[in-house]
């Protein structure tokens, strides 16, 4: 019997081997897990920008505060400091609630205490490690600068802590300038 190669018959494949099948699944699997990564970074970034732009936010309020109490820039010159647990002895409120004093009421010194007090509970409670700092290096007096850093810490994706802030020098009593006036 002789075997003739061109009449043997050739068997073709259909489908997919299983090698095949398992390759395209770690290729899928690789793929999904890089889509879980970028997800997983947007919202770390999403975070991180929702903090960034709170604490400017709380920033301006401060600055708002400072330029509506001028009597009062030396008070405000103060280091890294925690709210305290318990209010200042003198809360100065523009709410109408009989319990506090009216901001009419208030000493241009106890209006800057409250605003201080006011303001670092706000960064300690709406950012994580939350700290606030008011410094004045040649004292603070009108049209000299007082630089404000809120800083508070973020994660990154190795787990590690991190230091963000935002840094803000102002000159209080100055003019400020409006474009197109």
């Amino acid at each position: 019997m002789s075997v003739n190669p061109s009449k043997q018959s050739h068997r073709r494949h259909g489908g997919m081997t299983l090698v095949e099948v398992l390759i395209a699944a770690v290729v899928l699997g690789i793929g999904l897990l890089g889509v879980a990564a970028l997800q997983v970074n947007a919202l770390q970034g999403s975070g991180n920008a929702q903090f960034r732009s709170k604490a400017t936010d709380l920033t301006a309020t401060l600055v708002d505060r400072v330029r509506a109490n001028l009597d009062a820039l030396n008070t405000y010159n103060t280091a890294a400091a925690t709210c305290a647990a318990t209010q200042p002895a003198d809360i100065c409120s523009m709410d109408a609630d009989d319990t506090v004093n009216n901001a009419a009421d208030c000493t241009p010194d106890q209006m800057a205490l409250f605003d201080l007090w006011d303001i670092r509970c706000k960064v300690e409670d709406t950012l994580p490690g939350g700290q606030i700092t008011v410094a004045c290096p040649g004292g603070c007096l009108e049209n000299t600068p007082m630089q404000i850093i809120v800083s508070w810490q973020t994660q990154n994706a190795n787990a590690a802590f991190r230091t963000e802030q935002v840094e803000t020098t102002i000159m209080p009593g100055a003019p400020i300038f409006v474009p197109g006036e």
